[in-house]
C-alpha cells in the first residue's frame, strides 16, 4: 500500500524565485542579474505578478539551460 504522505503535486507554470532556487540552483541574486541584463525575457522567463511578486516560467528557464545559454 502506497505511504499517504508519498504524493506529487504537480508544479505550477509560474513560481517564486525561492522555489526556482530549489529546483535549478540559481541563486536569487542571480536570478535578478538575469532579469536586469534581459538574459531572461519578461513575459518569457518572468513577470511581475499583479501583487507585485516576480515569477518565473521554470520551464522557460529549463530550456534556456538546455540551450546552452542561448
Amino acid at each position: 500500500m502506497n505511504d499517504p504522505r508519498d504524493y506529487s503535486v504537480p508544479l505550477p507554470k509560474w513560481i517564486r524565485g525561492k522555489k526556482l532556487t530549489e529546483l535549478t540552483g540559481f541563486r536569487l541574486d542571480a536570478q535578478k542579474h538575469k532579469r536586469v541584463q534581459g538574459v531572461w525575457l519578461e513575459g518569457v522567463h518572468w513577470v511581475k505578478a499583479p501583487d507585485g511578486n516576480i515569477m518565473y516560467n521554470w520551464r522557460a528557464i529549463d530550456e534556456w539551460t538546455e540551450s546552452g545559454y542561448h
